[in-house]
């Protein structure tokens, strides 16, 4: 039990110091061996769609001392670009191991409509600048000794592609066989910049004025480059002897007529295969 308080003594004594390093000059230099450090990892990518992304920023701490010490709160503050977009406080604390390290994670979940309501300057770009701060906080007879922490890095940011209903061109009609083929044009865009995206497994439904008509997939779609936009064609025959009579009057008298479509498309993008539902409604004249 002796020896047991004097490695606690041995331990709280530079703590103790570290709380009144301020006014001891010099001192906090030769303290730092005793100090907890503190080193970025990594930011882990835990989750991210079209509309929110959630990460982690993980440190290492790596604690010198013979004995277990306990990190008391630890604050932090997140900006993108320059601009704060995050900041919190966690009193809960921590154990740190002896003579080892011990990860601290701290967990951000951001939605990019948000985001980009904050950062102005995100087009056309796939991450921004990241910088976070903070202290921890050590419990001391004399006070909370604090250590400050700064990191910088990138962030990753995406753009959902948009997808649009372009026109309805007619195809052939045969009154005799009573069918019609008609093309669908869709415009495919990726109007936030930044690196093509690319597409896989396009898949869809089709509705007509209020009648299921067609459903698919399309896997030959070409990736678009930032801020460009391309047409793609769906192709549509139609069985004229069973599609309601309005959607017949439509297609034969060239008229407006309701266009549903609906499904999921994978997206690819810098940070791998995202899944991108759509649904777009539109009045539409065949031509």
């Amino acid at each position: 039990m002796k020896h047991l308080r004097l490695v606690s003594l041995a331990l709280l004594t530079p703590l103790v110091l570290l709380a009144s390093c301020k006014s001891l000059g010099q001192l906090g230099d030769a303290l730092s061996p005793y100090t907890p450090k503190l080193t970025f990892n990594q930011l882990a990518l835990k989750g991210l769609d079209f509309t929110k992304i959630e990460v982690e920023f993980v440190f290492d701490l790596h604690n010198p001392n013979p004995l277990a010490v306990k990190l008391d709160t630890f604050s932090y503050d997140l900006g993108l670009e320059g601009v704060q977009v995050v900041k919190g406080t966690n009193n809960e604390g921590i154990q740190l191991k002896s003579y080892g390290d011990t990860q601290l994670a701290i967990p951000v979940s951001l939605t990019f409509a948000n985001l980009f309501e904050l950062v102005k300057n995100v087009q056309g770009k796939d991450d921004l600048g990241f910088s976070i701060g903070g202290e921890l906080g050590f419990k001391t007879p004399v006070g909370m000794a604090r250590v400050p922490f700064k990191e910088e890095g990138r962030f990753p940011v995406v753009h959902a592609p948009s997808i649009s209903l372009e026109g309805l061109r007619m195809g052939k009609v045969d009154l005799l066989k009573q069918t019609a083929s008609l093309q669908l044009d869709l415009g495919v865009g990726n109007p936030g910049g930044g690196k093509a995206v690319s597409f896989a497994g396009f898949e869809y439904g089709l509705a007509m004025g209020g009648a299921k008509v067609a459903s698919g997939t399309k896997n030959d779609i070409p990736e678009v480059a930032g801020g460009k936009k391309q047409v793609i064609s769906l192709p549509i025959d139609i069985d004229l002897k069973s599609a309601a009579k309005t959607l017949v009057g439509a297609i034969t008298g060239k008229k407006a007529i309701d266009v549903k479509l609906d499904g999921k498309v994978q997206v690819g993008t810098p940070f791998g295969k995202i899944p991108l539902t759509f649904d777009q409604l539109g009045s539409l004249i065949p031509h």
